[in-house]
This record gives C-alpha cells, sequence and structure tokens, in this order.
C-alpha cells in the first residue's frame, strides 16, 4: 500500500494507492477518521456475516468533504495524484483489481485499455459535473 501525504501539510494523508495481493487477509485502507472507509477483506472460507444495520452517529458533520475511490476490475490506467496545491505528486500504472483512495488533493485517471471496467465510490449527493468538480491545469 502507497500513502501518499501532502508537501504543504507534510502529516495530511490525501491518497491511498493499494496495488492488488493475492496473500492477504484484511487491510484498512481508510484510516478510522476518514468520512471514506475502504478495506480489503479476503475469506479463505465460506462465511456468514451476520444479519445487521448500522448505528446512526450522535456527531453530523453537515459539511462532508467529497471523497472518492475507484478500484479497477478490467482493464489497464494511469493514475497521477496531486497535492492540495494542484502540483503533481505520484503516478501509478494501474492493473485490475488496484484501489485508489483519494481524500484531500486532485487526481487525474487515464483509461489504457478498451473495455476497461472501473467501480467508483464517493461520498454524496452528487450533482453533476457542472456542480462537483473544478478541473485545473497541470
Amino acid at each position: 500500500m502507497h500513502k501518499i501525504f501532502s508537501k504543504i501539510k507534510k502529516k495530511k494523508l490525501i491518497h491511498v494507492f493499494y496495488k492488488s495481493k493475492t496473500n492477504l487477509d484484511r487491510i484498512n485502507l481508510s484510516p478510522n477518521n476518514e468520512f471514506l472507509q475502504a478495506s480489503i477483506i479476503k475469506f479463505k472460507d465460506k462465511k456468514i456475516i451476520k444479519s445487521h444495520h448500522h448505528l446512526k452517529h450522535s456527531i453530523i458533520k453537515s459539511k462532508r468533504p467529497i471523497q472518492e475511490s475507484w478500484i479497477l476490475l478490467r482493464g489497464a490506467a494511469k493514475l497521477t495524484y496531486f497535492d492540495i496545491n494542484n502540483t503533481k505528486l505520484k503516478t501509478f500504472l494501474m492493473k485490475s483489481g488496484d484501489i485508489s483512495i483519494t481524500f484531500q488533493g486532485g487526481h487525474e485517471l487515464q483509461i489504457l485499455k478498451k473495455n476497461s471496467i472501473l467501480c467508483e465510490y464517493k461520498t454524496g449527493p452528487y450533482n453533476g459535473t457542472s456542480k462537483d468538480l473544478k478541473y485545473f491545469k497541470k
């Protein structure tokens, strides 16, 4: 797992990139304090996760940050992370099973193979590209 910290705010984790592996049990990819929570869990045997529902948190935050995660299910992509001031930090080649998480800062994704499939998760609600995104020059 690659943890990418801001060069502006040195202790601020802004991206996580996970290279797919087969020899794992459980990896928590997000720090506990982030709004977007992601984990990888490998089940070696059949298992039942008992029926449950999730409780509401006692503290409701009215202003949530927009955080996003991508899982490349099939294909190949080039992923570039940017710092909180839009400067380039790091680039990765993604293959099937790789995961990207952005807590802050920017990112760019270039799909390299036809018929690639990407799964996207982010905090909502989603109000469309014109209201939810701000493009910047690299």
